[in-house]
């Protein structure tokens, strides 16, 4: 991209003189970490610029999970585009477009936070899932590197900030008990949980609670047994005692009393 741009427009060095000076102070590409309730269909990335100053040209790669978002358009220009001009689609199916611009010898300012182009997806992964948005070189003919320029013809010093796209995953507050008089639960919170989880639970009746951790293949990953008063009672169960995120279930039981809580645990 540089050694296009130097050639391009090696004219204006012989005539205008410009010196090859140091690039400037650092320039912020980047998009938004986001996520998305679990019945979305579309998701909008916004590619943001800041310390954009006498930018000549610019040069990336912009890459995603194919599995999980689907490219369907380009827009919300905030600089003169052309969808034909400046991107290449080529390997969109798999998750990479392309980006290439230059702008003659004059260079472009933005304001800081300015959207450089938008880009359109629909969401075909399951709930749960997630893709990263990253800004990448292509090491593979035709190559193109990360690459931005100033009007000194100098590759800027620029910091690419990947984003991220999650899926929520589907929740369920709805929990099975089969004798709510005497042992129900009342609430599980956050439900889905990153660290922690709350049980909070009645009992009608003081002594020992059975809690058993199963995953979505009926599997009982962990047991335990405590002794509570009768009453709202808490109990908190650490992501430690489930094995890896995903599904689960929370089964409690009190003599032939028992609930059954759906529980989700994040990433």
């Amino acid at each position: 991209m540089k050694q296009t741009i130097q050639v391009l427009l090696c004219w204006a060095v012989t005539f205008l003189c410009l010196p090859l000076g140091n690039a400037q102070t650092l320039t912020r590409i980047s998009v938004s970490k986001d996520t998305l309730p679990s019945g979305a269909k579309t998701y909008v990335a916004n590619v943001k610029v800041a310390g954009f100053k006498k930018i000549i040209g610019a040069s990336f790669a912009v890459a995603w999970d194919s599995a999980v978002i689907q490219f369907d358009s380009l827009g919300n220009f905030g600089i003169p585009l052309s969808k034909n001009d400046h991107f290449g689609y080529l390997n969109t199916k798999n998750g990479v477009l392309r980006f290439l611009w230059q702008e003659g010898i004059s260079g472009l300012t933005l304001k800081d936070n300015t959207t450089l182009f938008s880009i359109y997806y629909k969401i075909i992964g399951k709930p749960g899932s997630k893709s990263p948005i990253s800004f990448v070189n292509i090491a593979t003919s035709p190559t193109l590197e990360r690459e931005i320029i100033d009007t000194t013809f100098a590759t800027v010093n620029t910091e690419y900030q990947d984003g991220l796209v999650l899926i929520k995953p589907q929740t369920s507050t709805s929990v099975f008990a089969n004798d709510p008089n005497k042992f129900r639960v009342n609430k599980a919170y956050p439900n889905p949980f990153h660290t922690q989880l709350t049980m909070e639970f009645s009992l009608r009746e003081a002594g020992p609670v059975g809690v058993e951790i199963v995953d979505v293949l009926g599997r009982v990953v962990h047991t335990e047994q405590r002794s509570f008063l009768a009453g709202k009672q808490e109990l908190l169960l650490p992501k430690s005692v489930f094995p890896s995120p995903g599904n689960y279930y929370v089964r409690m039981y009190q003599g032939t009393s028992f609930t059954l809580q759906p529980v989700i645990l994040l990433q």
